[in-house]
């Protein structure tokens, strides 16, 4: 009697307060991003579908002022730096438009052969440490 009657109690341990308080998701005003939980391997590698029960669906909004630049624009600054860095080292005649084309990574290329570095056309960490004495200057 009591295996067939525990389901039951905690069914209604759950679901009775659900119903007296209501099950509601954030506004898009309070969500914090840093409250979210990216999945794991484990989470994406289950074969079972997602359940959602009484879950409200939040449309995107507009970032707050406050949020971070976005990737795209991070990396077209840094580019910008980079451009900016390679001119001032003699390398680069282009615009400054923080776009790397072929005469930017061909200018890094430049740079990093006479640098010492290995030449791969790629600004990692060393050729970086490099670059920015220019800036400085």
């Amino acid at each position: 009697m009591i295996k067939k009657t525990l389901p039951l109690i905690l069914t209604a341990m759950v679901i009775i307060p659900l119903i007296i308080t209501g099950c509601k998701a954030k506004s898009a005003e309070t969500y914090n991003a840093q409250e979210a939980v990216a999945p794991t391997d484990e989470m994406m590698a289950s074969t079972e579908p997602a359940q959602t029960v009484g879950v409200e669906t939040i449309p995107p909004t507009a970032a707050p002022p406050s949020a971070p630049a976005p990737v795209k624009q991070v990396q077209q600054d840094r580019n910008k730096e980079i451009q900016k860095a390679l001119k001032a080292a003699g390398l680069y005649e282009g615009a400054i438009d923080g776009k790397i084309g072929p005469k930017t990574k061909k200018a890094i290329e430049e740079f990093q052969k006479s640098k010492g570095l290995k030449v791969d056309g790629k600004v990692g960490p060393k050729t970086w440490a490099e670059m920015e004495k220019y800036l400085i200057s």
